[in-house]
């Protein structure tokens, strides 16, 4: 069985493997996760699925395995639940890492799974980091194989292959061997979910896949470690993931996509900048620097044509109304940067209170985004479109009046800020902490360069002083 190869690097990975390079920047990326999490846990639907968990399960929470809650200091709760709230938080900003060719975000999934278990069973940080590189790798090889057919079908990577990753970190911390492995591997495969409409639709569906994802991958490995079994063959039997979630029965070439297992991707994930889909960001780097050339002539705008690959341009809301369908919209990303400089979530709550959703507004900044939001033209450029995913191309071109003797200013970003060609640096990562946690501790973070040297629960009451 071809999967047997992935099932034997799971098992027989060591943090003694890893290069120094994964290691490093598996800590810079527990940064960035802890900081958008603990950031992340003051959004509505971490709030709704916090408040939701305790009704649910207030009388079952004195468990013995007990995980940290971020956002809520020194709160821990049972490890299903922690995993699953955290994973929400994670995501519910738009902020967390990922990965171009598995088109999904990983640490949102890898890190609350490592940190539920770590905690409950107070395992040392090597246990920690050996977990967390092995989770990424795995997740990148099936997310590169299954996509783009996965999600042209539909289907959130993030959540359906998650929940396999999820099930694979889970493995290794509770320390299964092959049979437990794929037992729990075949359990997460029947579970696995995720509909890409919950987030082109503006819901908070799409966080949601995060923190089950998480659940339904703790749930796989508890259950298998207890004598429940799952199905082997859930990958790439007749009726399983591959063939009823990704390709047309018989068409899989096994042999080409099973290659390379066991090469380090880690290396290769993107860590965001701005607080929209990844989708818009090549967008957005675009617009701030014709920013600096536009300077605050809005008025003067007679058209803004945004050309970009085809995933970019459906992102094409031009009313959001919510947060959530803010985030997908490529229009109000693009006219918000430009009006406003770079946006955070801060000024996206700003605006949002002074009237971005409503008809009409007083606020000068509201009705000058809405203004330049009709001047936008979206179109999908098909030469574009073949540079993705290696390439994230967007270019915009501005138009201005005939007080402006119709001038043009134009830019192109084919690699968004962020991505391991045009990265975010260790200290613009901190940055980013600091922008989202303003009055946290920074010292806290010490603790970090030497992660292996602490068990996990002396870690996490550390860093959440």
């Amino acid at each position: 069985m071809i999967l047997n190869e992935i099932f034997n690097f799971i098992y027989n990975f060591k943090y003694e493997n890893a290069k120094q390079k994964t290691i490093q920047i598996a800590k810079i990326a527990f940064i960035d996760f802890f900081g958008v999490t603990r950031r992340g846990f003051r959004e509505d639907s971490s709030q709704i699925a916090f408040n939701t968990i305790s009704e649910l399960f207030s009388h079952n929470q004195d468990s013995n395995l007990k995980s940290s809650v971020i956002g809520f200091n020194n709160y821990k709760i049972n490890p299903l639940n922690a995993g699953f709230v955290n994973g929400i938080s994670a995501h519910n900003l738009e902020l967390d890492d990922g990965h171009k060719k598995a088109q999904m975000h990983l640490g949102s999934i890898i890190f609350p799974t490592a940190l539920a278990i770590s905690e409950a069973y107070d395992l040392s940080g090597k246990d920690f980091l050996e977990s967390v590189i092995v989770g990424y790798d795995v997740g990148i090889f099936l997310g590169s194989i299954v996509n783009p057919q996965h999600r042209n079908n539909g289907f959130h990577t993030t959540g359906t292959i998650g929940t396999f990753v999820s099930g694979v970190v889970a493995s290794k911390l509770l320390n299964f061997n092959l049979d437990d492995i794929k037992n729990t591997f075949g359990l997460c495969g029947t579970q696995s979910a995720g509909l890409l409409e919950s987030g082109h639709s503006g819901s908070m569906g799409k966080s949601l896949h995060v923190g089950k994802a998480i659940y339904n991958g703790l749930l796989s490995a508890f259950l298998t470690k207890n004598g429940f079994t799952g199905s082997k063959s859930i990958f790439t039997g007749k009726d399983g993931f591959l063939n009823s979630h990704v390709f047309k029965p018989n068409s899989l070439n096994k042999q080409s996509i099973f290659e390379n297992i066991g090469n380090i991707s880690l290396n290769d994930i993107y860590f965001k900048k701005y607080p929209f889909c990844r989708h818009l960001h090549s967008s957005i780097d675009t617009i701030l620097k014709l920013r600096i050339n536009i300077c605050e002539k809005h008025d003067a705008i007679d058209k803004l044509f945004i050309n970009t690959y085809n995933i970019a341009a459906e992102h094409n809301n031009y009313s959001p109304n919510n947060k959530e369908d803010l985030k997908q919209s490529l229009p109000y990303a693009v006219a918000m940067n430009l009006v406003c400089g770079e946006v955070d979530i801060d000024i996206i709550d700003k605006l949002i209170d002074d009237g971005l959703f409503d008809e009409n507004s007083t606020n000068n900044e509201v009705n000058e985004i809405k203004e330049l939001v009709s001047k936008i033209v979206i179109s999908a450029d098909e030469n574009l479109n073949a540079m993705f995913p290696n390439k994230r191309p967007s270019n915009i071109v501005i138009k201005l009046d005939e007080s402006f003797r119709g001038g043009i200013f134009q830019n192109t970003t084919m690699i968004p800020k962020g991505d391991i060609e045009n990265p975010l640096q260790p200290d613009e990562i901190i940055d980013k902490f600091i922008n989202l946690n303003p009055h946290y501790d920074l010292s806290n973070l010490s603790v970090m360069n030497n992660l292996e040297n602490y068990n996990v629960n002396n870690l996490m009451n550390i860093l959440n002083k």
